[in-house]
């Protein structure tokens, strides 16, 4: 319980979760302007056509899919959890007797907790300032289990990018590296399992197994057949494969 309260007193305090709070609300905020001024540019038939479905709704949908969000937890988790040894606080830990999985798994809960608030903020700010601009779902697009079903499963899929950005940096235990291993992973991944995608062919869609690709996939309010059980598949793979290895690995490291 000690352990927990002290996780949570320093997430509290934290500086960089403020920020990315801060960053996170500002990047809806910024986005939601840009796609206006952007929209009302247009000549008078696109801005037509685009304006028959934009709403909050359908700007939440447009976004989540984008890979901004995963970049900004990946930063996140590396600065909160490789810190730790950075400062000392992951060996005092284990030098007050605290269980080395009881240790991992609270850092994972708390990186989760804070990656599902930023998430959370983020589309809050954007349901605000998107019924502003253009109303919430004037067009009737939108149900409330749709809504739900598209939330849940990009909820989950980031918790899943929260527990592989945890491994990696317990796993490397330096910022830096952990800074650029998760958000190189976040950014290159992707397109290396689509080059892979190339070379085999049809047989196998490599990409349909990693994260970006089931996000990008489930940021939608009617997604195709298959698409919401393949991602939470795909989701609760990572999550409990990454939290095991986890464990097991930090069982193993020696803290300094």
């Amino acid at each position: 319980m000690n352990l927990i309260k002290s996780e949570f007193y320093k997430l509290k305090v934290s500086k960089s979760f403020s920020l990315c709070l801060f960053v996170s609300a500002g990047l809806a905020i910024f986005i939601a302007f840009a796609l206006k001024m952007g929209v009302a540019g247009r000549g008078a038939e696109d801005f037509a056509a685009i304006a028959e479905t934009i709403s909050a709704v359908t700007f939440i949908e447009l976004t989540l899919g984008l890979g901004f969000l995963p970049t900004l937890f990946a930063i996140f988790v590396s600065l909160f959890t490789a810190g730790e040894f950075h400062n000392g606080t992951m060996k005092n830990y284990a030098s007050r007797g605290f269980n080395r999985v009881q240790i991992y798994l609270t850092k994972l809960s708390i990186c989760g907790i804070a990656i599902l608030t930023m998430l959370a903020v983020y589309i809050l700010v954007s349901c605000t300032v998107g019924s502003l601009l253009w109303g919430f779902d004037p067009y009737s697009i939108a149900t409330f289990s749709n809504i739900a079903i598209m939330l849940f499963g990009i909820g989950l899929l980031m918790l899943a990018y929260s527990s592989i950005f945890v491994f990696i940096s317990m796993w490397l235990r330096n910022i830096g590296a952990a800074v650029a291993v998760n958000v190189g992973m976040v950014f290159l991944l992707s397109s290396v399992l689509m080059a892979v995608n190339y070379i085999i062919g049809d047989s196998l869609t490599v990409s349909d197994y990693w994260l970006t690709d089931n996000i990008t996939a489930l940021a939608s309010l009617s997604p195709e057949n298959g698409i919401f059980q393949r991602g939470m598949i795909v989701g609760l793979c990572y999550l409990v494969g990454t939290t095991v290895l986890g464990c097991t690995l930090f069982k193993t490291l020696d803290i300094k």
